[in-house]
């Protein structure tokens, strides 16, 4: 008899543990159930797109689990991502941070789109154009190599890219697409309006008086000749196109 209550006493001992843990983990997976996810610093993919890329597996919807698991600082197979944090904001929502990569503009290369930063390095290349942002046509390269310099002959072609990016950027005013011509004069499409900004003098002078006059030629086509802005010179005049 002694000896069985002994056995017993150790199986109870093992069975009341495992009882004891499954409670633990179940209380520990409910009380840290994911039931929001905020996403933040993604202009190229939808919060939806980041969600499902970055939060993959059943511990990601654990508020203690996924900031561990899925903070990813290097994110090679990801487009346009340096990489994403994830941190608990509350024991039921979460925050995925996202580091793009530093890209202001994309020309076309063969029947791909190259993307590039502010000191003219390829940094992406895609057979998508990405629409938020800007695309320069009439840039030329031969060859291109990633992480590298883009090898333009004119390097102020580049300089000008990089500017007017900027200015769009802090506008809000990005256009449909920007046109450089063979002596790198600039036009801008936005819908069924061309504004022709001439060579890269006073760019931000034409550019704060074309964002002024937009909104007006709503519903119109033509030209918006800004080339002739200097600094005493501030005349703008609309070309309109005639419906014949």
């Amino acid at each position: 008899n002694f000896m069985k209550t002994s056995k017993k006493k150790p199986l109870k001992a093992v069975g009341g543990l495992l009882v004891l843990l499954l409670a633990g983990i179940i209380f520990f997976f409910t009380y840290y159930q994911v039931d929001e996810v905020q996403v933040m610093g993604s202009n190229h993919y939808s919060e939806k797109q980041i969600r499902k890329m970055v939060l993959r597996g059943p511990l990601a919807s654990n508020s203690v689990l996924a900031p561990l698991l899925y903070t990813k600082q290097n994110t090679k197979d990801v487009p346009f991502v340096d990489g994403y944090t994830v941190t608990r904001l509350n024991r039921h929502t979460i925050c995925v941070s996202v580091k793009e990569k530093d890209i202001v503009g994309c020309i076309p290369y063969l029947d791909s789109y190259i993307y590039f930063d502010r000191n003219g390095i390829f940094v992406e290349g895609s057979t998508e154009r990405n629409e938020k942002i800007p695309f320069f046509d009439g840039i030329k390269v031969k060859k291109v190599i990633q992480n590298e310099k883009l090898p333009i002959k004119d390097e102020t072609v580049m300089n000008t890219a990089v500017a007017l990016s900027t200015i769009f950027a802090k506008n809000d005013s990005l256009p449909d697409h920007i046109q450089f011509d063979e002596s790198y004069e600039i036009s801008l499409l936005y819908g069924d309006i061309t504004v022709s900004l001439g060579k890269d003098v006073n760019l931000e002078d034409k550019m704060t008086r074309v964002i002024a006059i937009l909104p007006q030629l709503a519903g119109q086509k033509g030209i918006l000749h800004a080339e002739n802005v200097t600094d005493s010179v501030k005349t703008i005049t609309f070309e309109a196109e005639i419906e014949e």
